[in-house]
């Protein structure tokens, strides 16, 4: 291995240090909030955990800038607490981000078990009255989109 290669994480190594950071740009010129846990930025990903999965959430009433309201910003936490909830249970999911941006919310999940999601993802909807929730599932075995979030 090369002095500079990242190694791939194993499940076994679960759970990593919380670092999470926050970080602002501009998409399609509107801001984005993007926060996410750093601590999987030393690694290539963790082995196993191979399909990536977001579960957006379409604002009600985004503000001018296209991001929620304080009071909407608190149902949204909410629906990020049944999600890890629900997902995080036995690390069959990691909870690797939220991306804010353009009336939406993204959380951004990686799993051993997207058969398991879809599943489960049906317990979520049916649990969350406050807001439509909208699930998307992608292979994505070298965490393409976590990465993308630090460039």
């Amino acid at each position: 291995m090369w002095p500079f290669e990242k190694r791939a994480l194993k499940a076994e190594d679960l759970p990593i240090d919380d670092a999470w950071s926050v970080s602002q740009g501009e998409h399609n010129g509107k801001p984005i909030i993007v926060r996410a846990n750093a601590g999987y930025r030393k690694f290539r990903g963790v082995i196993g955990y191979e399909h990536q999965f977001g579960i957006a959430v379409p604002l009600h009433a985004p503000g001018p800038t296209g991001l929620p309201s304080s009071i909407e910003s608190g149902e949204l936490d909410s629906i990020e607490d049944s999600i890890c909830d629900l997902f995080e249970t036995e690390r069959e999911s990691l909870y690797v981000a939220a991306i804010s941006t353009n009336g939406m919310r993204e959380f951004v999940l990686y799993t051993l078990s997207p058969e398991q999601v879809k599943q489960k993802f049906e317990r979520l909807k049916s649990g969350v009255t406050s807001h439509e929730v909208q699930l998307m599932i992608q292979q994505d075995k070298d965490w393409r989109v976590y990465f993308r979030l630090f460039k």
